[in-house]
Parts: C-alpha cells; sequence; structure tokens
C-alpha cells in the first residue's frame, strides 16, 4: 500500500485536474524531513483537492476502484470528502486510503476518471 501511494501520489500531483496533493512523501510537502526521520515508509493515506466538490464526487464516483466511504478500514482503496460532514477543508478536498490492488490497475482507473472530469 505505501510503495503503491508513493507511485499514485507522484502522478496524481502532475496531473490537470488535481488542484493540489499533500503527502508526507513528497519533498514538497512541509513535514517531509521530519517524516523522513520519523518513518521507513510514508503510508497510504493521500489528500487531494479538485477544483469544486462536483469534480471530486466525480472522480470517487467514477474510478472503478475507489470506494467512496465515511471512515478507513479494509485493504481496499477508498476515499471520503470531510467537507460533507462540515469540517473546514476545500469543497474539493478528498482523503485517499490506497489499497492493496494493483498499482497500475488502480492508477489506470484513477487517470480514467480524472481525464473524464
Amino acid at each position: 500500500m505505501c510503495s503503491s501511494a508513493m507511485t499514485i501520489v507522484t502522478q496524481l500531483a502532475a496531473h490537470s485536474k488535481v488542484k493540489a496533493v499533500k503527502y508526507p512523501g513528497l519533498p514538497t510537502h512541509p513535514g517531509h524531513v521530519l517524516a523522513k526521520k520519523q518513518m521507513r515508509r510514508f503510508g497510504g493515506l493521500i489528500a487531494v483537492t479538485f477544483a469544486s466538490d462536483t469534480e471530486a464526487e466525480r472522480f470517487i464516483n467514477t474510478a472503478d476502484f475507489v470506494r467512496p466511504v465515511t471512515s478507513f478500514g479494509g485493504t481496499h482503496t477508498s476515499a471520503e470528502r470531510r467537507a460533507r460532514w462540515g469540517d473546514n477543508v476545500p469543497a474539493g478536498f478528498v482523503r485517499l486510503s490506497i489499497g492493496c490492488e494493483p498499482t497500475d490497475a488502480l492508477w489506470a482507473e484513477m487517470k480514467r476518471a480524472l481525464d473524464a472530469l
């Protein structure tokens, strides 16, 4: 999951439909240096921001391997939008928990969903 997350996050960060990505494994993350000292791997949780709540919902509902959830747990890739519950985050903010799907297949589905936005 950690390896997949690192691969997926770099591709998400490069995609034109993604407004912002936060992940401690990225050198641009404000906590990257500390995370490198404290962690062997950077985990499977990625924060992604889209331009709007509509784009965030379309991404979640279009990518076949991404399951919409209200909380994380399990081995499959899942996503949730904290703005639904009134959290003080951008409307297009999505938390992705990367699962155990094959990385290439997971990215192919995510890219297909992103390209359709």
